[in-house]
């Protein structure tokens, strides 16, 4: 028995923890691809609600324009 049983003990301790930080930095590494990915999800919907936003906007204008008329047009006919 060249080793003893602290040494041992210390050489498994040291694997599990180095095991523990490859997993961690493995995990950190699919979180930061995964936070990464939703972050462009959240980008590109956001492109959407701007184009929604932009119709709606000229959507109320026109009805706007359209009600002013004719609101006119029937004063006009008065």
């Amino acid at each position: 028995m060249g080793r003893s049983v602290v040494n041992q003990q210390k050489e498994v301790g040291m694997n599990s923890v180095d095991d523990a930080l490859a997993r961690l930095d493995k995990h950190e590494a699919e979180c930061a691809l995964r936070y990464q990915m939703i972050q462009l999800q959240l980008d590109e919907h956001n492109k959407r609600f701007d184009r929604l936003e932009k119709m709606m906007q000229g959507g109320f204008a026109s009805i706007s324009v359209i009600i002013v008329v004719a609101i006119g047009i029937l004063e006009f006919a008065r």
